[in-house]
C-alpha cells in the first residue's frame, strides 16, 4: 500500500512539471509558450573629471617645464611654440586649455622670446590653476601680426581683413592639441596682451563659440563685431596713459558689447603703467580663479 501511495505522488509530480513547462492551450485554440528572461547589465564607463589643483612643492622654471615644438599648418606655415602640460598629466582627467598669445616684440623664430613677458607670473603662485592647465604659447614670425592691422588705430574692421596666416596657424595647432591630449573642450581659454591683445579679441570675435573666457590686454577690437561675442566671459585692460595701442579702443568695444546687452564684460582701466599694464592686469586679485571658472556655454 506504501509503494503504491509513493508511486502515485511521484506520477502526480511529474504531471504538475509537465504542466508547468509546456505550451498552455487558450480558449480560442492557440497555445502561449512560458519563456525565461535573461537581464543585461550594462557598465557605463566613468565619466574624465577635472584634475584637482593642489599646491606645487616648487615654482617651476618655465623656459625648462615648457616643451619647444615646431607646428606646420594645412598651408604650409611653420609656427615654433611651447607647451607645458601638467607633471602628473593623466588620461584620466581632462585638462583646461589656454593659449597666450604674446606681442610685438617677441615676435621671431628662436621659440624663446614669447615666454619673457607675462607667462613666469602665472607659475610664480604655488597653488596657481596653470599647474593643472595645458599652456600653449606660439610664437608669431618675424615681421607679421595676430591681426593684420596698425596698432596706433586702435580698432579695426574684422570684415575688411582675412584672419592673418600666424592666427589661422595657432587655431589649428589648438586643433591638433584636442586631438593629441585630454582636453576639456568647454574649458579653451584665450589671452594675450599688445598684438596679442589684439589676436585675443579677434579670436573671440571670429570663433564667438569655441572660447569659455577671454582676458585681452591693451589691445582693439572691431565694435561692430560686439553682439557676435556679448555672451563670451571677457575680462579687459587698458592704462589711459598708453603711448602705443589707444585706450579708445578697448573703450569703445566694452561700451559697444554693454550696448549689445552684453553682461559679461569687465573692464579695468589704469592710470600710470603705459603700455605695460599686462604686469599690473595678470596680478588682479582672482583674475584666474574667475578663468578657469568659467565653461563654454551650450
Amino acid at each position: 500500500m506504501m509503494k503504491q501511495i509513493i508511486s502515485l505522488i511521484a506520477a502526480l509530480a511529474t504531471l504538475l512539471c509537465l504542466a508547468s513547462c509546456s505550451p498552455s492551450e487558450n480558449t480560442d485554440g492557440t497555445t502561449t509558450t512560458t519563456e525565461q528572461t535573461t537581464t543585461t547589465t550594462t557598465t557605463t564607463q566613468p565619466q574624465k573629471k577635472d584634475p584637482e589643483v593642489n599646491a606645487v612643492s616648487s615654482v617651476i622654471n618655465i623656459y625648462k617645464s615648457f616643451k619647444a615644438k615646431t607646428f606646420e599648418s594645412s598651408e604650409g606655415k611653420t609656427l615654433p611654440y611651447r607647451l607645458y602640460l601638467p607633471a602628473k598629466y593623466s588620461e584620466e582627467y581632462t585638462y583646461p586649455v589656454v593659449l597666450f598669445l604674446h606681442g610685438a616684440g617677441e615676435r621671431g623664430n628662436d621659440n624663446s622670446s614669447q615666454l619673457k613677458n607675462v607667462v613666469q607670473k602665472l607659475f610664480n603662485d604655488k597653488s596657481s590653476p596653470f599647474y593643472q592647465c595645458i599652456v600653449v604659447c606660439p610664437q608669431c614670425p618675424s615681421g607679421e601680426q595676430w591681426v593684420n592691422t596698425p596698432w596706433a588705430n586702435g580698432n579695426y574692421r574684422m570684415g575688411k581683413i582675412g584672419i592673418s596666416d600666424a592666427l589661422s596657424a595657432a587655431v589649428e595647432l589648438m586643433d591638433s592639441l584636442l586631438n593629441e591630449y585630454s582636453i576639456n573642450p568647454d574649458r579653451q581659454y584665450v589671452m594675450g596682451i599688445s598684438m596679442g591683445g589684439f589676436g585675443t579679441w579677434d579670436l573671440v570675435m571670429r570663433y564667438p563659440d569655441r572660447f569659455a573666457a577671454a582676458i585681452p590686454i591693451c589691445g582693439g577690437a572691431d565694435p561692430s563685431q560686439a553682439s557676435r561675442i556679448k555672451n563670451v566671459p571677457i575680462q579687459t585692460f587698458h592704462d589711459n596713459t598708453d603711448p602705443t595701442v589707444p585706450v579708445a579702443g578697448t573703450r569703445e568695444m566694452v561700451q559697444a558689447i554693454e550696448d549689445a546687452g552684453g553682461t559679461l564684460i569687465t573692464y579695468t582701466e589704469t592710470s600710470g603703467y603705459g603700455h605695460l599694464v599686462w604686469d599690473s592686469a595678470v596680478e588682479t586679485e582672482g583674475l584666474f580663479d574667475w578663468l578657469f571658472a568659467q565653461r563654454k556655454q551650450s
